[in-house]
């Protein structure tokens, strides 16, 4: 895909979803937070949009990792009619200004001067309260629709005891994330003949039933970061992510032990795990137990790629890793299915170096790839008598529906592949989990955003051992669009601000109301819902704006009252019975 097609189809995914009553600017804000999310770059994104044009002051949204005590905040340099033109360094610096200079007034005390209504007022109330405590680091990120060909390091003033830092994300390095998370490719590396050099492994005994050979050993370093240099991200694409640089602890004692120390490399690094469908070893001498290596076929590292990465930096460092060696594992498995659940459980049994998103850890989790199998064979059924036409598209990584798009050879193929597969009707797995955990009443574990819900959502699937099939997956895209529903009416009654919050809250009190009643094969079927359960939607929202925005202690910040379990809890103790009596219950 190239950079023109992907500017292209982005510029139609957010028309998608931009309408009158839109802010198109805040749509790209959120498109853009999602696939960051996604991919580990951030927690979770929460749209907040504020500006005060005579102060200098702007702000889009934020991102608040608790755990890490890190603030993200967002602001946005964006123009819908100039997508892909160049922004100049001095244009960045002005745009960071102003979010920098938000936080600064947000210190002083900004909250005192605003509508408690305003969509901002949470991240300034936040900042204000937070500050040097919880908030120990500030990371501002500029998202911009442009392209920033300078591509210099950006600095500017200090926030006072706070470690600060800049990123510029334009449409660019979306593309280039997106490149780099899809796409997996069958690789198949004959070391000898591609590199002059092999290795050799030692065949662990195992079971004859079970369905893999594993193989333990060491891969001089140089080799590996040759292998990387070659393939690149395709070659961790199975890994939770991508380490390119050494962000973390772990990365920097990686490169400084190669460095300094390199002969303590295989002392002090635990290796790399990696798994392929199949490969050809050569017995080293009769009747041992160890096999030189000739060739592997969809070879991939599965735990180990800041091992791996910082390797291949540190031989276009001009290191001299040729007695360094990296510990290896390798697990050939005879199934694609046996290979994507073993790569699964791998993944989230080993990375436990750095902190990692589980929607990163879970990709290939099994559910999932059902999931994602049963959505390109089911159709959606037709109104009006006639064939079915569409399908709804599940994408288990972010960005899939893009590539897919730009796979298409011919217009008149992707035209095709668009009329089969709408652009409105594509669902990330993180939305997925946000539809079940809603209508489960979750609405305070769903209000801590994407990462955190999704990780329940799964444990969920596991400890219920939920059959991931044909009918979950309607019952599912039903959810969705009861969720999806509400959102635009919620969006009619315009409550001044926590959307999001309201939605899932609303959701969860129909299910609290209607238990087991709702039809969702029925849903699926017309792909709609009645006028009466969007009446009730209404009511039902109208007494969720009041109960979220009058917390028990005056002046708690709305949005981290939603995530606590009373706020669910007193929702149903104090207004399920008066609600009941004001809705119209009907079997949908």
């Amino acid at each position: 895909m190239k950079l023109e097609d992907f500017i292209a189809t982005f510029i139609e995914e957010i028309d998608s979803q931009y309408d009158n009553a839109s802010n198109s600017e805040q749509v790209f804000v959120e498109k853009m937070g999602e696939y960051l999310s996604e991919n580990g770059i951030i927690t979770d994104i929460e749209l907040s949009f504020g500006q005060k044009s005579g102060q200098g002051l702007k702000v889009n949204a934020y991102s608040f990792n608790e755990e890490q005590e890190t603030l993200s905040i967002f602001i946005a340099e964006y123009d819908r009619y100039k997508f892909g033109k160049t922004i100049s360094k001095a244009n960045v610096e002005k745009t960071l200004r102003r979010v920098v200079k938000y936080y600064s007034k947000s210190i002083s005390g900004m909250k005192n001067e605003m509508e408690e209504t305003a969509e901002d007022y949470p991240l300034a109330q936040l900042i204000f309260e937070q500050h040097g405590k919880s908030i120990k680091s500030v990371e501002f990120f500029m998202l911009t629709n442009n392209l920033y060909k300078a591509n210099e390091r950006i600095i500017l003033p200090e926030v006072k005891g706070l470690k600060v830092k800049y990123q510029i994300w334009d449409i660019e390095r979306l593309y280039q994330l997106i490149n780099e998370t899809q796409g997996l490719d069958n690789i198949e590396i004959n070391f000898e003949i591609q590199f002059g050099k092999t290795f050799e492994l030692i065949k662990v005994p195992n079971n004859e039933n079970v369905h893999f050979d594993c193989y333990m050993g060491f891969i001089p370093a140089d080799l590996l970061a040759m292998s990387y240099e070659v393939w690149g991200q395709r070659l961790i694409e199975r890994n939770v992510r991508s380490f390119l640089q050494a962000r973390g602890n772990v990365n920097r004692g990686i490169r400084d032990t190669l460095r300094k120390n390199k002969e303590m490399f295989v002392a002090y690094n635990n290796g790399i795990s990696t798994v392929a469908e199949a490969a050809i070893l050569e017995v080293a001498s009769e009747g041992s137990n160890l096999f030189k290596v000739k060739e592997f076929k969809g070879w991939q590292i599965v735990n180990g790629g800041q091992t791996t990465a910082s390797v291949f930096h540190a031989l276009k460092e001009g290191i001299d890793l040729s007695d360094v060696f990296v510990q290896v594992k390798l697990t050939v498995v005879q199934s694609d299915i046996g290979l994507n659940n073993m790569t699964a459980k791998i993944s989230e049994y080993a990375n436990t170096q750095n902190k990692i998103s589980m929607s990163d850890l879970k990709a290939n989790h099994p559910s999932l790839i059902h999931l994602e199998t049963i959505s390109r064979t089911t159709w959606i059924p037709s109104s009006d008598g006639t064939k079915s036409s569409s399908k709804w598209f599940f994408e288990r990584a972010r960005g899939q529906y893009l590539v897919e798009v730009n796979r298409q050879t011919t217009p008149a193929k992707k035209k095709a592949f668009q009329k089969e597969n709408p652009k409105n009707k594509v669902l990330s797995k993180t939305n997925i989990a946000k539809y079940y955990m809603s209508w489960n009443q979750s609405p305070h574990i769903v209000s801590k955003g994407g990462e955190t819900n999704f990780e329940a959502f799964i444990s969920l699937l596991e400890e219920k051992g939920i059959n991931v099939e044909s009918v979950f997956f309607k019952e599912t895209v039903a959810k969705g669009i009861l969720f999806n529903t509400c959102d635009k009416i919620i969006k009619e009654l315009d409550f001044p601000g926590y959307k999001a919050n309201v939605i899932t809250y609303t959701i969860s009190m129909l299910s609290y109301i209607y238990k087991e009643k709702l039809d969702f094969l029925k849903i699926w079927e017309q792909q709609s819902i009645s006028f009466e359960l969007q009446n009730n939607l209404r009511i039902i929202a109208s007494y969720t704006w009041k109960h979220i925005t009058n917390p028990p202690v005056a002046g708690t910040n709305v949005t981290q009252w939603c995530k606590r379990k009373e706020c669910w809890e007193r929702f149903v103790d104090e207004q399920y019975a008066d609600i009941k009596e004001h809705i119209k219950e009907t079997v949908h």
